[in-house]
C-alpha cells in the first residue's frame, strides 16, 4: 500500500476515535476499558481554588491503625494491594498518613468511592447553611422528575447510607450497564430520570 494510504487510514482511524470519544458512550467504554487510578486524565476538569481560611489537621506521633491485616505488616499489605495513598484520620486528627509507588501528598488520584464520604460532609455543610432541611427529606425535593418513578419514599439518609432500594447494574463488562452509563455518559440528569426502583427503601438502619 502506498504511504499516502497509510496516511489516511491513520487520519481515519484518529478521526473515529476523537468522535467516538467524544459523542459515544460506547466508544469510550472501549477505547479506555475498566476504570484505573488514571483517569482523572480522561475526563474534563476544572481548578478548585484555596478559600482564604484555611484549615490543618492535627497530627499524632502515636497514631491509631491496625498493625497487620491479613497476617501481613499493616504497610505491607497496602503494598500488597497496589496502594499508592492511604490515610487514616479520626475527628481532627491524622492518625495514619502513608504514600507508595512515587506518589505523594500533592498526587491527583481519582476518589472514587471516597466520594460517598465527601457528599455527605457536604450534605452536612448544606444542612448546617439552611440549604437542605433534614437528611430525612425526600430527593424528589430536589430532583421531582423522580416523582414519575416511585422515588417520594426515599430520603437523603437513604442514599447516604445506600439503602434506597434503587435499581442499579454495576456491572463493569456491560458496555450499556448503568456504571457505563454514569461513567462515561455525557448526559447524567438524563440518566437519573431514567432510574427506577427495584425494592422499597429500608426504614431504619443504625450506624
Amino acid at each position: 500500500m502506498s504511504k499516502s494510504g497509510n496516511q489516511f487510514k491513520v487520519l481515519f482511524f484518529l478521526i473515529t476515535t476523537s468522535v467516538l470519544l467524544s459523542s459515544c458512550q460506547l466508544g469510550r467504554f472501549i477505547f479506555y476499558n475498566f476504570a484505573d487510578i488514571n483517569d482523572h486524565k480522561k475526563f474534563q476538569s476544572r481548578t478548585l481554588n484555596t478559600d482564604s481560611i484555611k484549615f490543618n489537621f492535627h497530627q499524632t506521633t502515636n497514631g491509631k491503625f491496625p498493625k497487620e491485616l491479613d497476617g501481613m505488616p499493616f504497610e505491607k499489605y497496602l503494598e500488597a494491594n497496589k496502594t499508592v495513598a492511604f490515610l487514616i484520620i479520626k475527628n481532627d486528627t491524622i492518625q495514619y498518613e502513608k504514600y507508595f509507588k512515587g506518589y505523594e501528598e500533592e498526587s491527583i488520584v481519582p476518589s472514587f468511592s471516597m466520594a460517598k464520604s465527601v457528599t455527605s460532609i457536604l450534605i452536612g455543610c448544606a444542612i448546617d447553611e439552611g440549604l437542605i432541611k433534614s437528611v430525612d427529606e425526600p430527593i424528589t425535593n430536589y430532583i421531582p422528575e423522580l416523582k414519575e418513578n416511585g422515588f417520594e419514599k426515599v430520603t437523603i439518609k437513604h442514599l447516604l447510607q445506600m439503602t434506597s432500594g434503587i435499581k442499579f447494574n454495576e456491572s463493569y463488562v456491560n458496555p450499556f450497564g448503568d456504571a457505563a452509563s454514569f461513567y462515561y455518559g455525557r448526559n447524567l440528569r438524563k440518566n437519573i430520570s431514567k432510574m427506577k426502583m427495584a425494592r422499597s427503601p429500608v426504614k431504619n438502619l443504625n450506624m
